[in-house]
């Protein structure tokens, strides 16, 4: 292959009529001529005729490919290949040289900004080498399939520069196809009542026990009927896109496919509802504290586990429909902070860093408390008595650190041990409900895979990358003193539409602490400044960007984008004993 190939398709003329010329089985191989690794293994169908497909979306450049005709077709002696064709593209480039560090580069990342660009450049060439250095043995440290019990700890520091790696992603496809099973001889069929479902998510207390609700009618219903049948395991092709047939009682949909999408769409909005109004119509799951207090710009969207729910069982499942959307192209979309997506991939969390995402207020509070500032007599004043040895954790629990805690005042003295207890409590808070989950992960997907992906990664193959189009920001925009024709209006949209997804999601949030659609976005002019071409305001908790008058379009691009992404750690909130 030429340097820098990349196959995108590869494929072998099958020509049935003839029997000598059939192949049975092929196997293709790739790599160095002295350290070739399997790349496919086919079984040809019978009867089939036509182009062949025995390789397709490679992501690394292979120097040699063997294509092996392992046995023919009744025996047959001609092991020639007929009919080679060819889909390639070109390798991959970082593209690193001085002039990505320019100003209006780093924009986009304001830690750089202050840096040297000489300094980010060099950094960003020793990077590429150790990057590269560690594509050259990568594939000597992940594990087979039936050997991958154990973790890939030495990967844990570098976690974050793996994306770089040009031979990462082979890995992972290799991985999963190695581990896949053959698809299911018959597809289970599911009897489903939405209609009662509707009712169970409207008013969920008319159902203590959840059983109308979409998620207890698959799970139930996938369940094997007798003791000869195996339950499935989820490890199937990637084009194998349909897991099971739903027929809608009182609908008269015939399901070949977009059935089963919408009761998977409908499952995860029974766990996750999108709305901020809408009932949780399920235990598994409960509003984050940033969600319910509504204090944090960002994070204000997520779930976490229930502590209080010890359905171990059902959360192993929720974990295995994640692997399977992780092998294929289904989505379940589950609104997870940061902070859980890394404990399901294995990262390791902090409180400071990463339980911000799951509640802002308690992280600020302990800072707070443990604050060399805060001497003696303020601490008695602004706490006195009413601190105790407790704690309420996310599902509002109140939970004592200490025996007898709910009746104990923490001492200025004993301020650092509340503060550690109270860490320690709230990180373990939903272990259990997170270890069943990864669990269910763990038997669909090799621990290889959750070794080699970030937790960003995991979360956009399991939950679908946001996008967030023009259209779709149009159609959930109001206009408050503004007219749609309005050259501050123009001047906006054409600056999103100049945007990346990416950018979108930034500036989503930006205005309403949410990264995905559908959110209300609502359009006023900026509040009483004649200043042109000043950085826009927003008020997350209304939903609102405040929009200055711009001299141009590009203006107006730079100025928005800026505020993206420099403004959504800024934050007035007052103290956390203030009121």
């Amino acid at each position: 292959m030429k340097r820098s190939t990349i196959v995108k398709k590869l494929m072998i003329g099958v020509e049935t009529s003839d029997d000598n010329y059939a192949p049975n089985r092929i196997v293709v191989m790739g790599g160095e001529l002295d350290s070739m690794v399997k790349l496919n293994d086919i079984s040809v169908n019978d009867g089939f005729s036509g182009d062949l497909t025995v390789l397709e979306n490679m992501t690394q450049h292979y120097p040699y490919i063997e294509i092996r005709i392992k046995d023919c077709k009744d025996d047959g002696i001609d092991t020639r290949i007929h009919g080679l064709k060819i889909k390639s593209s070109q390798e991959r480039d970082l593209g690193l040289n001085r002039d990505f560090f320019t100003p209006d580069r780093l924009v986009r990342y304001p830690r750089l900004e202050t840096v040297d660009p000489e300094k980010l450049y060099r950094r960003s060439l020793a990077l590429y080498r150790f990057v590269s250095l560690l594509d050259s043995v990568m594939h000597y440290m992940v594990p087979k399939w039936e050997f991958s019990l154990g973790s890939l700890n030495c990967l844990e520091e570098v976690k974050q520069l793996l994306p770089l790696s040009k031979k990462r992603m082979g890995l992972i496809e290799m991985c999963l196809k190695e581990s896949e099973s053959p698809r299911p001889s018959s597809m289970p069929k599911l009897y489903i009542n939405r209609r009662t479902a509707t009712e169970h998510r409207t008013d969920p207390t008319k159902d203590p026990e959840c059983k109308h609700a979409i998620f207890t009618q698959i799970y139930e219903g996938l369940k094997p009927r007798d003791k000869y049948e195996k339950p499935l395991n989820y490890r199937w092709p990637s084009k194998y896109d349909q897991w099971w047939e739903c027929k809608f009682l009182s609908e008269g949909i015939i399901d070949q496919g977009g059935g089963f999408r919408d009761s998977l769409s409908d499952l995860a909005e029974e766990l996750c509802p999108c709305s901020a109004d809408a009932p949780v119509a399920l235990p598994f799951f409960v509003r984050s504290p940033n969600q319910i207090e509504d204090t944090s710009n960002v994070n204000r969207d997520v779930y976490v586990p229930n502590p209080s729910c010890m359905e171990f069982a059902k959360y192993e499942w929720i974990g295995m429909l994640m692997g399977a959307c992780l092998r294929g192209k289904e989505n379940l979309v589950l609104d997870l902070p940061a902070f859980t997506w890394k404990r399901l991939v294995g990262e390791k969390v902090t409180w400071a860093q990463d339980y911000i995402s799951v509640d802002s207020s308690e992280v600020k509070l302990l800072e707070s408390i443990e604050s060399i500032s805060l001497d003696k007599a303020s601490f008695d004043e602004n706490f006195g008595v009413a601190l105790t040895w407790t704690t309420v954790i996310s599902n509002g629990q109140t939970v004592t650190l200490k025996p007898l805690g709910e009746d104990t005042a923490v001492s200025y003295e004993e301020r650092h041990e509340y503060c550690r207890l109270v860490r320690e409590t709230r990180m373990a808070e939903t272990t259990d409900q997170e270890n069943a989950m990864r669990l269910g992960l763990l038997k669909v997907v090799p621990q290889a895979v959750l070794d080699l992906l970030t937790w960003q990664e995991l979360e956009h193959r399991v939950c679908g990358n946001p996008e967030i189009s023009i259209e779709a920001l149009r159609k959930t925009t109001y206009y408050e003193d503004l007219e749609q024709t309005d050259p501050r209006v123009k001047y906006l949209w054409d600056a999103l539409s100049n945007f990346t997804n990416e950018d979108r999601s930034r500036f989503l949030r930006f205005v309403t602490g949410r990264r995905r659609l559908p959110a209300p976005l609502f359009l006023c002019p900026d509040r009483g400044s004649d200043t042109v071409d000043a950085l826009p305001e927003s008020s997350t908790c209304s939903n609102t960007l405040y929009l200055p008058t711009y001299s141009s379009a590009k203006v107006a691009e730079e100025k928005i984008r800026y505020a993206a992404y420099n403004c959504i750690a800024i934050d007035t909130d007052m103290s956390p004993w203030e009121e």
